[in-house]
């Protein structure tokens, strides 16, 4: 009995022991080639083959997620899951469920691009333009 445990997406036994920030107790063990968590679950049970297809997908969509943000990965995921054949449509729900379990899983959760904060200070900005414009008109008349 060997005690090496085995990726069940990409069979390599090269392995990381990991702690989790949130939750220190658990300890979460990831795969050193392909960044995913290996569950208990997932060791005993028959691997997992994925089509090369949704695969290609999925490292698109975790890219994008890191570079763009979740909203852009989750589009680019929900069309290209409904254009590909023999997988049936999938609801936008589903889509956003999972990026976030594909994000989840190579523990890349806390890796997303976030969306920028600036909305608040250009609206500041314009106000403080149509307050001076107000003012300037009303104190040259």
């Amino acid at each position: 009995m060997s005690t090496v445990q085995e990726c069940p997406w990409c069979g390599s036994d090269q392995t990381i022991r990991t702690i989790p920030e949130k939750d220190p107790i658990n300890v979460i063990i990831v795969c050193k080639q392909c960044q995913r968590i290996i569950s208990d679950r997932a060791s005993s049970s028959v691997t997992r083959k994925t089509n090369p297809a949704r695969q290609s997908v999925e490292e698109k969509v975790i890219q994008l997620s890191m570079n763009a943000g979740k909203l852009p990965a989750i589009k680019y995921y929900l069309t290209e899951m409904n254009k590909t054949p023999g997988i049936p449509p999938i609801g936008l729900r589903e889509a956003k469920e999972t990026v976030e379990a594909l994000l989840y899983t190579r523990g890349l959760s806390s890796m997303v691009k976030k969306p920028n904060k600036n909305g608040g200070v250009i609206a500041l900005i314009v106000l403080v333009l149509i307050i001076a414009c107000v003012v300037y008109f009303f104190t040259h008349r």
